[in-house]
């Protein structure tokens, strides 16, 4: 099981691609609608699909969720006979099922969700250049049947990751928590900038805190990391705050501070 194909090559499709390659595994195909200028991205109207799957040991399929379906009706469309061959996703918050149509025809599926952020695609890798791997000491949700498991589950320790097994319906408290985890961690310190800006503050003077506090969670756990003005409840200065805040901003940093109380009562 080492010749794979990809449909979608985005941030995580480019990452992912990039990664198995550097651990022996054999890419042979690319598929994406839109041209791109990376020579080894084929144009769809070029392509023979059966002749992915054919050439294919396991297929990824990276798009965006709201295209999973779309590339999933692709493939049974064109490949009456799935046997042998492993299909799996890598969303995070859609579970195999949206795979059925594969299973149906007797593929082996199975979601493979890693918990990360990629922010490039790293097109240099792609011409065999260094390349960062991403992967390395995070979490894959793994969730699917027992072959496609027996895979994903290899892939993740070939890629130094570690793979959890969770239920169908575990899948989206895992998502919410991500998303919590990194977009909405960026919205407080997009809120934090913000406040800087007013007074030509420069955002670097906050890392050593960022970093600090990401250590303390790290260590201590979340709970017992919390410090700042709620911690030693002093009510007075988160009104303050509060005073010299306007629309949104102030919302949220009420919000937050709410939110935060209760978890002290």
């Amino acid at each position: 099981m080492k010749y794979f194909s990809v449909f979608g090559a985005g941030n995580l499709g480019c990452n992912l691609i990039s990664a198995l390659e550097k651990k022996g595994y054999i890419l042979k195909y690319i598929y994406k609608k839109t041209k791109s200028s990376i020579p080894r991205l084929l144009n769809s109207v070029e392509f023979d699909i059966k002749k992915i799957i054919d050439e294919s040991d396991f297929i990824i399929i990276s798009t965006q969720e709201s295209h999973i379906l779309e590339v999933v009706e692709l493939i049974v469309a064109n490949v009456s006979d799935l046997k042998g061959k492993i299909v799996f996703h890598t969303s995070n918050s859609l579970t195999s099922d949206e795979l059925l149509p594969i299973k149906e025809k007797g593929g082996s599926t199975a979601s493979f969700s890693p918990l990360q952020t990629f922010p490039l695609c790293p097109q240099k890798s792609i011409y065999g250049e260094e390349y960062t791997n991403l992967f390395q000491g995070i979490y894959f949700l793994l969730e699917g049947d027992r072959e496609a498991l027996t895979l994903i589950n290899k892939i993740a320790a070939d890629l130094d990751a570690y793979g959890v097994s969770v239920q169908k319906e575990e899948k989206p408290f895992y998502h919410i928590a991500a998303v919590c985890a990194s977009n909405f961690f960026i919205s407080i310190l997009k809120l934090s900038e913000s406040q800087l800006k007013k007074v030509n503050g420069k955002f670097e003077v906050l890392l050593p805190l960022i970093h600090q506090t990401l250590k303390n969670v790290e260590t201590k756990g979340v709970d017992s990391s919390l410090t700042g003005p709620v911690k030693r409840k002093e009510s007075g200065i988160v009104k303050k705050h509060l005073s010299l805040l306007k629309g949104k901003d102030r919302e949220l940093y009420q919000i937050l501070s709410d939110y935060l109380t209760q978890g002290l009562e």
